[in-house]
Protein backbone atom coordinates (compact mmCIF):
# COMPACT_ATOMS: atom_id res chain seq x y z
CA UNK A 1 0.00 0.00 0.00
CA UNK A 2 1.22 3.47 -0.88
CA UNK A 3 0.46 6.15 1.71
CA UNK A 4 0.11 9.86 0.99
CA UNK A 5 0.34 12.54 3.70
CA UNK A 6 -0.34 16.24 3.50
CA UNK A 7 -0.46 19.05 6.04
CA UNK A 8 1.66 21.90 7.35
CA UNK A 9 4.85 22.15 9.43
CA UNK A 10 3.50 19.80 12.11
CA UNK A 11 3.22 17.10 9.46
CA UNK A 12 6.40 18.07 7.62
CA UNK A 13 8.38 17.79 10.86
CA UNK A 14 9.65 21.31 11.47
CA UNK A 15 12.25 21.54 14.27
CA UNK A 16 12.98 17.81 14.21
CA UNK A 17 16.61 16.79 13.75
CA UNK A 18 15.63 14.33 11.01
CA UNK A 19 12.16 15.25 9.65
CA UNK A 20 12.28 12.67 6.87
CA UNK A 21 12.53 9.79 9.33
CA UNK A 22 11.19 11.24 12.58
CA UNK A 23 8.00 13.04 11.53
CA UNK A 24 4.80 11.19 12.36
CA UNK A 25 3.97 10.28 8.72
CA UNK A 26 7.24 8.35 8.48
CA UNK A 27 6.52 6.60 11.80
CA UNK A 28 3.04 5.59 10.63
CA UNK A 29 4.35 4.28 7.31
CA UNK A 30 7.15 2.29 8.95
CA UNK A 31 4.76 0.67 11.41
CA UNK A 32 2.40 -0.34 8.61
CA UNK A 33 5.26 -1.46 6.38
CA UNK A 34 4.15 0.85 3.58
CA UNK A 35 5.75 3.11 1.05
CA UNK A 36 4.85 6.74 1.65
CA UNK A 37 5.18 10.30 0.46
CA UNK A 38 4.98 13.31 2.77
CA UNK A 39 3.72 16.26 0.70
CA UNK A 40 3.35 18.62 3.68
CA UNK A 41 4.98 22.04 3.62
CA UNK A 42 5.96 24.40 6.44
CA UNK A 43 3.36 27.16 6.54
CA UNK A 44 1.13 25.27 4.11
CA UNK A 45 -2.54 26.18 3.81
CA UNK A 46 -5.67 24.08 3.46
CA UNK A 47 -6.16 25.19 -0.13
CA UNK A 48 -2.62 24.00 -0.84
CA UNK A 49 -3.50 20.65 0.71
CA UNK A 50 -6.49 20.23 -1.60
CA UNK A 51 -4.57 21.47 -4.64
CA UNK A 52 -1.64 19.09 -4.14
CA UNK A 53 -3.68 16.09 -3.02
CA UNK A 54 -5.86 15.98 -6.13
CA UNK A 55 -2.80 15.77 -8.36
CA UNK A 56 -1.51 12.82 -6.29
CA UNK A 57 -4.77 10.90 -6.34
CA UNK A 58 -3.79 8.34 -8.99
CA UNK A 59 -0.50 7.39 -7.38
CA UNK A 60 -1.53 6.40 -3.86
CA UNK A 61 -3.93 3.99 -2.17
CA UNK A 62 -4.49 5.65 1.19
CA UNK A 63 -4.50 9.34 2.09
CA UNK A 64 -3.93 10.90 5.50
CA UNK A 65 -4.75 14.60 5.62
CA UNK A 66 -3.85 16.88 8.54
CA UNK A 67 -5.88 20.07 8.10
CA UNK A 68 -4.21 23.28 9.25
CA UNK A 69 -5.11 26.86 10.23
CA UNK A 70 -7.99 28.12 8.08
CA UNK A 71 -6.66 31.69 8.17
CA UNK A 72 -3.78 30.79 5.83
CA UNK A 73 -3.80 30.99 2.07
CA UNK A 74 -1.44 30.11 -0.77
CA UNK A 75 -0.55 32.01 -3.92
CA UNK A 76 1.78 31.24 -6.82
CA UNK A 77 3.97 34.05 -8.14
CA UNK A 78 2.91 34.61 -11.79
CA UNK A 79 6.51 35.49 -12.69
CA UNK A 80 8.12 32.17 -11.76
CA UNK A 81 5.28 30.07 -10.23
CA UNK A 82 7.00 30.19 -6.81
CA UNK A 83 4.72 28.96 -4.02
CA UNK A 84 4.08 31.45 -1.20
CA UNK A 85 2.10 30.55 1.92
CA UNK A 86 0.58 33.47 3.82
CA UNK A 87 -0.12 33.34 7.54
CA UNK A 88 -2.38 35.74 9.44
CA UNK A 89 -0.03 35.79 12.43
CA UNK A 90 3.16 36.34 10.45
CA UNK A 91 1.69 37.86 7.27
CA UNK A 92 4.32 36.01 5.25
CA UNK A 93 5.18 32.65 6.73
CA UNK A 94 8.75 32.59 8.02
CA UNK A 95 9.03 28.92 7.12
CA UNK A 96 10.09 29.89 3.60
CA UNK A 97 13.58 30.03 5.11
CA UNK A 98 14.57 33.11 3.11
CA UNK A 99 15.24 31.51 -0.24
CA UNK A 100 16.71 33.69 -3.00
CA UNK A 101 13.24 34.24 -4.39
CA UNK A 102 11.94 35.37 -1.01
CA UNK A 103 14.84 37.79 -0.57
CA UNK A 104 14.22 39.29 -4.01
CA UNK A 105 10.46 39.59 -3.65
CA UNK A 106 9.92 39.84 0.10
CA UNK A 107 8.53 43.37 0.04
CA UNK A 108 6.05 42.50 -2.70
CA UNK A 109 4.80 39.43 -0.85
CA UNK A 110 4.64 41.20 2.49
CA UNK A 111 2.71 44.17 1.09
CA UNK A 112 0.21 41.82 -0.52
CA UNK A 113 -0.28 39.88 2.70
CA UNK A 114 -0.60 43.07 4.76
CA UNK A 115 -3.30 44.43 2.46
CA UNK A 116 -5.23 41.16 2.41
CA UNK A 117 -5.30 40.65 6.17
CA UNK A 118 -6.00 44.33 6.86
CA UNK A 119 -8.82 44.89 4.36
CA UNK A 120 -10.14 41.57 3.05
CA UNK A 121 -9.71 38.86 5.64
CA UNK A 122 -13.07 37.52 6.86
CA UNK A 123 -12.70 34.81 9.50
CA UNK A 124 -16.27 33.55 9.18
CA UNK A 125 -15.88 33.14 5.41
CA UNK A 126 -12.53 31.39 5.82
CA UNK A 127 -13.99 28.96 8.35
CA UNK A 128 -16.91 28.05 6.07
CA UNK A 129 -14.52 27.74 3.13
CA UNK A 130 -12.46 25.26 5.15
CA UNK A 131 -15.56 23.18 5.93
CA UNK A 132 -16.30 23.13 2.20
CA UNK A 133 -12.73 22.01 1.47
CA UNK A 134 -13.17 19.06 3.84
CA UNK A 135 -16.50 18.10 2.24
CA UNK A 136 -15.19 18.41 -1.30
CA UNK A 137 -12.03 16.39 -0.64
CA UNK A 138 -13.99 13.69 1.17
CA UNK A 139 -16.43 13.54 -1.74
CA UNK A 140 -13.54 13.29 -4.20
CA UNK A 141 -12.05 10.38 -2.27
CA UNK A 142 -15.41 8.63 -2.11
CA UNK A 143 -16.09 9.03 -5.83
CA UNK A 144 -12.66 7.69 -6.72
CA UNK A 145 -12.90 4.92 -4.12
CA UNK A 146 -9.83 6.08 -2.21
CA UNK A 147 -9.35 5.21 1.45
CA UNK A 148 -8.50 8.12 3.69
CA UNK A 149 -8.21 9.46 7.20
CA UNK A 150 -8.24 13.07 8.40
CA UNK A 151 -7.17 14.93 11.52
CA UNK A 152 -6.84 18.52 12.64
CA UNK A 153 -3.52 20.18 13.32
CA UNK A 154 -5.11 23.19 15.02
CA UNK A 155 -8.35 23.47 16.98
CA UNK A 156 -9.51 26.16 14.53
CA UNK A 157 -12.03 27.58 17.02
CA UNK A 158 -14.36 24.64 16.46
CA UNK A 159 -15.58 24.88 20.05
CA UNK A 160 -16.83 28.38 19.26
CA UNK A 161 -18.17 27.96 15.73
CA UNK A 162 -20.09 24.79 16.62
CA UNK A 163 -21.96 26.25 19.60
CA UNK A 164 -25.74 25.67 19.86
CA UNK A 165 -27.72 28.50 18.27
CA UNK A 166 -28.59 30.08 21.63
CA UNK A 167 -24.86 30.54 22.42
CA UNK A 168 -23.52 31.11 18.90
CA UNK A 169 -23.78 34.90 18.82
CA UNK A 170 -22.13 35.35 22.20
CA UNK A 171 -19.29 32.89 21.55
CA UNK A 172 -18.39 34.07 18.04
CA UNK A 173 -18.69 37.82 18.61
CA UNK A 174 -14.92 38.47 18.44
CA UNK A 175 -14.48 36.20 15.41
CA UNK A 176 -16.95 37.98 13.12
CA UNK A 177 -15.50 41.23 11.79
CA UNK A 178 -18.87 42.53 10.56
CA UNK A 179 -20.63 41.65 13.82
CA UNK A 180 -21.75 45.23 14.55
CA UNK A 181 -23.30 45.53 11.09
CA UNK A 182 -25.39 42.36 11.31
CA UNK A 183 -28.65 41.75 13.11
CA UNK A 184 -29.31 38.61 15.14
CA UNK A 185 -31.21 36.89 12.35
CA UNK A 186 -28.34 37.28 9.90
CA UNK A 187 -25.94 35.85 12.48
CA UNK A 188 -28.25 32.92 13.15
CA UNK A 189 -28.48 32.31 9.41
CA UNK A 190 -24.69 32.01 9.43
CA UNK A 191 -25.02 29.50 12.26
CA UNK A 192 -27.45 27.43 10.18
CA UNK A 193 -25.03 27.42 7.25
CA UNK A 194 -22.22 26.20 9.49
CA UNK A 195 -24.40 23.43 10.93
CA UNK A 196 -25.49 22.38 7.44
CA UNK A 197 -21.89 22.18 6.23
CA UNK A 198 -20.73 20.33 9.34
CA UNK A 199 -23.50 17.76 8.93
CA UNK A 200 -22.02 16.81 5.54
CA UNK A 201 -18.60 15.94 6.98
CA UNK A 202 -18.01 12.25 7.57
CA UNK A 203 -16.68 12.38 11.13
CA UNK A 204 -16.01 8.63 11.11
CA UNK A 205 -13.03 9.42 8.87
CA UNK A 206 -11.70 11.99 11.36
CA UNK A 207 -9.35 11.38 14.28
CA UNK A 208 -11.19 13.13 17.11
CA UNK A 209 -13.27 15.73 15.27
CA UNK A 210 -13.77 18.65 17.69
CA UNK A 211 -12.12 16.61 20.44
CA UNK A 212 -8.41 16.27 19.61
CA UNK A 213 -5.82 18.05 17.47
CA UNK A 214 -2.07 17.81 17.03
CA UNK A 215 -1.24 21.18 18.59
CA UNK A 216 -2.84 20.07 21.88
CA UNK A 217 0.15 17.78 22.41
CA UNK A 218 2.22 20.83 23.34
CA UNK A 219 0.54 20.54 26.74
CA UNK A 220 2.17 17.15 27.34
CA UNK A 221 5.31 16.96 25.21
CA UNK A 222 8.40 19.11 24.60
CA UNK A 223 8.35 21.58 21.73
CA UNK A 224 10.95 23.71 20.00
CA UNK A 225 11.50 27.49 20.00
CA UNK A 226 9.19 27.75 17.00
CA UNK A 227 6.37 26.03 18.85
CA UNK A 228 6.52 22.69 17.02
CA UNK A 229 6.28 19.37 18.84
CA UNK A 230 9.50 17.37 18.85
CA UNK A 231 10.23 13.65 18.54
CA UNK A 232 8.12 12.47 21.49
CA UNK A 233 5.16 14.47 20.25
CA UNK A 234 5.45 12.97 16.77
CA UNK A 235 5.44 9.48 18.27
CA UNK A 236 2.23 10.44 20.08
CA UNK A 237 0.60 11.64 16.85
CA UNK A 238 1.65 8.45 15.07
CA UNK A 239 0.16 6.33 17.87
CA UNK A 240 -3.11 8.28 17.74
CA UNK A 241 -3.36 7.87 13.98
CA UNK A 242 -2.43 4.19 14.06
CA UNK A 243 -4.93 3.43 16.83
CA UNK A 244 -7.69 5.05 14.80
CA UNK A 245 -6.51 3.36 11.59
CA UNK A 246 -6.54 -0.08 13.24
CA UNK A 247 -9.94 0.54 14.77
CA UNK A 248 -11.51 1.44 11.43
CA UNK A 249 -10.05 -1.35 9.30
Amino acid sequence: MNLYFNGCSFTYGDELQDPKNSAWPSLVAKTLGCNSFNDAAPGGSNERIVYKTLFASNDFDYFIIAWTDYTRFTEYNPVDNFEINFNAALTLDASLHYSDDLKNNYKKYKNYGDLYYKYWFNELYQFKKWLQQIILLQSFFDVHKKKYLMLNTMENNLHRWLQPHNLFIEKTRHLISFFDYADDQQLLNEHEQIQALTSLIDKSKFVGWNEWYILSLKNDYPYGPGGHILEDGHHAVAKKVLDYYNKTQ
